[in-house]
Formats: C-alpha cells, structure tokens, sequence
C-alpha cells in the first residue's frame, strides 16, 4: 500500500468513527430526554383539554427537595398520587432517600411533598396534616424549598426570626428585606407562624 491510500483509509475511519458518536450522541439524548417530564406551569396545549371532556378538579402541588425539577408548583388532578407529583417533578435525584415517604398517598390541593436526600430526615415543619412551613421553627433549607424563596433568602428569614424574637404573624415575613407583597402572595398558602 502506498502512503496516499492508507491516508485515505485512514479519513474514511475517522469518518465512520465521527458518525459512530454522533449517532451515539444523538439517541443516548433521547432516551435521556424521555424520561424528564417538563414542570407543568407551562400553559398545556388545547388538544389535550378537548381529549378529555370530563375533566378531574386541577389541584396544585409543591414539590421540593431531591428531585430533578424542585421548588416548584405543579398542577396534577384531584386522584394523583405522591408518586405522581414526584414524576412531574422530573423524578428522584440519584441521592433521593424514599424509605420515609408514602408514595401511594393520595395528593391534596396545596400540598407540599419534601424529597429528602439519603441520610437527611424530612423535616418536622412539613406536616402531613396542614403541609405549612412553619416560619418560626423551619431551617434554611426548609425555607430554601418554599417558592421564590433562595439560600440568601432563606438565611434572611433565620436572622430576622433570631433578631425579633420570632414571628407573630405570616403576614411579618414582608418585613425580610426581598420579600414583597408579590412573593407573599405566593407563599401565604405555604407557611405559618405556628
């Protein structure tokens, strides 16, 4: 063989090679995009209203913590179950802790559901009964999970609490610098001054 035909050979390779990875490439990302549902506050599409003429009652869902989507409010319908919320939510994380969860519990309009990572317990303020965060006893990573409501803010909330002797109403949460009346309005339903 000549110099020139083992160059060509060795383009022809490298080509049947770079297809090879892209080929590659391209369904390992679909499989991968698959199974990720996207967050349902995005408007859905007027086909699927017209599919179903008896609609179930919309509820909405807080979903936090190990899951791939957290800090999120999801719409799912009246029936859905935990397990439900926590797909919509993208799935688990890898490091998603499900041993304390009860995933066939039916959801609740306002709910929050709390994916705890392996060897974090889930926290006391998320009480089954009335799912409040309660301001007055929540960490910040408790208070990281409630919407709108970031690490900064969250800290925020800690200091104000230690400062002021705790809060006597959840309406006090607005004097936490970065906090106003739009992001009340999004958390009123989510917390308490227990």
């Amino acid at each position: 063989m000549t110099r020139e035909t083992i160059r060509r050979w060795k383009w022809i390779g490298g080509g049947f090679a770079l297809l090879a990875a892209g080929l590659l490439y391209c369904f390992m990302g679909q499989k991968e995009e698959t199974g990720v549902l996207e967050p349902v506050y995005q408007e859905e599409s007027s086909e699927k209203a017209e599919e179903s003429k008896e609609e179930k009652r919309k509820i909405y869902v807080h979903v936090g913590g190990a899951v791939r989507f957290p800090d999120v409010v999801y719409v799912l319908e009246e029936g859905d179950r935990v397990t439900d919320a926590i797909e919509k939510a993208g799935g688990c994380a890898k490091d998603a802790d499900l041993s304390g969860l009860n995933l066939a519990e039916p959801l609740q309009d306002g709910q929050k559901i709390y994916v705890p990572r392996q060897g974090e317990s889930l926290p006391e303020e998320i009480n089954p009964e009335n799912h409040l965060t309660d301001l007055n006893k929540a960490d910040t990573i408790e208070l990281d999970a409630l919407p709108g409501i970031g690490p900064a803010l969250a800290r925020r909330i800690v200091e104000y609490r230690e400062e002021h002797g705790g809060f006597s109403s959840v309406e006090e949460i607005k004097n936490v610098k970065g906090i106003g009346d739009a992001l009340f309005e999004k958390l009123r339903d989510l917390i308490t001054a227990g």
